[in-house]
């Protein structure tokens, strides 16, 4: 497994099992589940930022309802490699 560096939205270290395990990789799934929440949310997630890192994806952003946060969520798990998610949306 390769030590990934920093880059938008991937957090300077190793990728775990289920997940990416390379740099490319990690963007890459980054951008699907960017691209998956703002589709399914109508773009409701404000700020919207995808990390991944070895403990997997973490959502943070705002929104104005639950359910738009859980729309989110969703979105995010039905990617390949969005599984293991910790949803840090803000509803306000």
């Amino acid at each position: 497994m390769e030590e990934l560096s920093t880059g938008a939205g991937v957090a300077p270290q190793t990728i775990g099992a289920g997940l990416p395990e390379t740099l490319r990789e990690a963007e890459a799934l980054v951008t699907s589940i960017e691209r998956a929440v703002q589709r399914e949310t109508a773009r409701g997630v404000r700020d919207l930022s995808v990390e991944v890192n070895r403990e997997g994806v973490l959502l943070r952003g705002r929104c104005a309802t639950y359910y738009c946060k859980q729309l989110a969520q969703h979105a995010a798990m039905a990617i390949p490699g969005g599984d293991r998610l910790t949803n840090s949306i803000e509803v306000s």
